[in-house]
């Protein structure tokens, strides 16, 4: 049987205006050649998800340009928040059928959480977000779970300080539940594969600008923007690939220190 396709997509950063740019790179530039990319290589997509950090300040004319784009990408299409969106706006865009906590696809499901605090860059999953984790684990179908921030550190030391600040719940509430497959994130704009007590965690690029690996203060990498895809079959196993936009040159401001 065919292998499910999910994709994944973060950390888009769209402006409130078309070709607003972040340090020198244009977001809508560069997620318009990521979903080219995507439409190449995925032909057939069944669940796309978005997660996290769409806007670059909570516009929603940055969710619209968004929800315009996708249309018509993948059957189905999932958003999460991230710190510099706006959840209720995001909502008002997609509605809630493209917010769901769960979504179950073939033999395996997928769990969406929200790691976003009002006002902060880090992540925390609030009481009812570790709920919905416990509800998500409640089945034996093999399971991959979504969400903005990571949870263990990535030895990149300023983002490390924004990862999940609750995550050891996380872990034990999934604790011997081995068909909880990987818990997958964005926020670090950067590729990473680490397994942490027989679970996968994974972190996607951004669409746009790359931080780069095992820094402690910020720096940007000089890698294309990128996603991810997931194959899933029905037995229960998994393969995941990241892919960057190829025969491209992207702007960006090396020299920059940070960004709001």
């Amino acid at each position: 049987m065919t292998p499910l396709t999910v994709v994944q997509i973060s950390d888009c950063h769209l402006g409130a205006e078309h070709g607003d740019t972040l340090l020198g790179m244009d977001t809508d530039n560069s997620l318009d050649a990521v979903l080219a990319t995507v439409a190449e290589e995925c032909p057939c997509i069944d669940l796309l998800v978005v997660s996290g950090d769409i806007a670059a300040d909570g516009a929603v004319e940055s969710y619209r340009r968004l929800f315009a784009r996708l249309d018509g990408l993948a059957a189905q299409v999932v958003w999460l928040p991230g710190n510099h969106d706006d959840a209720s706006l995001m909502r008002s865009v997609v509605g809630d059928q493209m917010m769901p906590t769960v979504v179950d696809l073939g033999a395996w499901r997928l769990g969406f959480l929200n790691s976003a605090v009002s006002g902060e860059v880090g992540g925390l999953l609030a009481d009812d977000q570790l709920s919905a984790l416990s509800s998500i684990a409640d089945s034996d179908r093999p399971t991959l779970v979504f969400l903005h921030h990571h949870l263990k550190a990535l030895d990149c030391r300023w983002l490390d300080e924004q990862r999940v600040q609750n995550a050891d719940q996380v872990f034990a509430l999934v604790e011997g539940k081995n068909h909880i497959k990987a818990f997958v994130s964005g926020h670090v704009h950067q590729q990473s594969e680490m397994l942490f007590q027989n679970l996968g965690l994974l972190t996607t690029p951004s669409t746009c600008i790359q931080f780069a690996p095992n820094s402690d203060h910020f720096a940007l990498d000089d890698c294309n923007p990128g996603y991810r895809v997931f194959y899933l079959a029905q037995n229960g196993q998994f393969q995941t690939r990241v892919s960057r936009v190829k025969g491209v040159t992207f702007a960006v401001d090396n020299l920059a220190s940070g960004y709001e």
